[in-house]
């Protein structure tokens, strides 16, 4: 890889890496809810008047936004509210194995030894982590992380099944169609909307700003042209780079403890995701990232 386009790679891959640690700042402030919306709602106030749309498939393309506008993000913001950001960086990375998982069942593309392994792998992690002391009894956030996580699995199939809509099409359209359930969902129960809204802080303006411009308009911009620039094999394994700088970013900027769960459990969460994420992209056939 050029050393701009490096540059470029490692510049998207701290964006997304420490977007764990800009929801955890908006969502203490915001309710999470509330808080997507705004994020949607700015991302559609950028892309929609910029797009086409897609003909035919407007039926899917609710579905799609439904699943990983409401389901996915508001389990995956809900548990960053709950729980340490850098614990969701790095369980989140579970999405990937429950990709493959989702294809062998619905479409019979059954993974070979090495990926099985690394599913084993990543779940293992999985279950370490959710052993620590301190989720003794409260395993709530945990499980909202995994069920995000296989929200986001589900959604990447509904994604496929679109056929040929861009990525700024696909964002543009599903942050359109996620923004009012998100309120209303907030609405009937969240509250302190006005309160937050009528105080917000600089800090929670500039999360909003920070996913939904330099996250989805920036970080997805660059990202697709690597892609379109280089092979998957060699641009997907930066992405097992997220959850260590989003590991980073929660111990560095907001004080999160690093335990030796997370060290052990999120050791093994990488590893399997990665030999899943190479096997994928040696086939070219890995599922979109989804950084949060």
């Amino acid at each position: 890889m050029k050393p701009f386009d490096l540059a470029i790679v490692l510049f998207v891959v701290t964006i997304w890496g420490l977007n764990f640690v800009f929801v955890k700042i908006g969502v203490a402030e915001i309710p999470p809810f509330l808080f997507m919306a705004l994020r949607f709602g700015v991302v559609a106030l950028f892309l929609v008047p910029f797009i086409k749309w897609p003909h035919g498939r407007g039926k899917a393309l609710i579905a799609y936004s439904m699943m990983l506008g409401v389901i996915h993000f508001g389990l995956m913001f809900n548990a960053i509210h709950l729980i340490d950001a850098s614990t969701v960086a790095l369980l989140s990375q579970l999405n990937t194995p429950f990709a493959v998982i989702l294809s062998a069942v619905l479409f019979r593309d059954y993974p070979g030894w090495k990926r099985v392994l690394g599913i084993a792998i990543a779940f293992g992690g999985c279950f370490v982590i959710a052993g620590e002391p301190r989720f003794d009894g409260a395993l709530l956030p945990i499980l909202m992380v995994v069920g995000g996580t296989f929200a986001w699995a589900v959604a990447a199939v509904q994604a496929k099944q679109l056929g040929s809509i861009g990525p700024f099409a696909l964002n543009g359209w599903m942050a359109l169609f996620a923004t009012p359930p998100l309120l209303l969902i907030s609405l009937a129960t969240e509250t302190g909307q006005w309160d937050a809204m009528r105080m917000i802080s600089v800090n929670a303006v500039i999360s909003v700003l920070y996913q939904s411009v330099l996250v989805v308009i920036v970080g997805y911009g660059l990202w697709y042209g690597l892609i379109k620039r280089y092979p998957l094999s060699r641009v997907i394994p930066f992405t097992l780079l997220l959850p260590v700088v989003g590991v980073a970013g929660g111990v560095l900027a907001l004080g999160e403890a690093m335990t030796m769960e997370m060290v052990i459990g999120g050791g093994l969460i990488i590893v399997g995701v990665g030999i899943v994420a190479l096997r994928q992209a040696a086939r070219g056939e890995i599922a979109p990232v989804r950084p949060h």
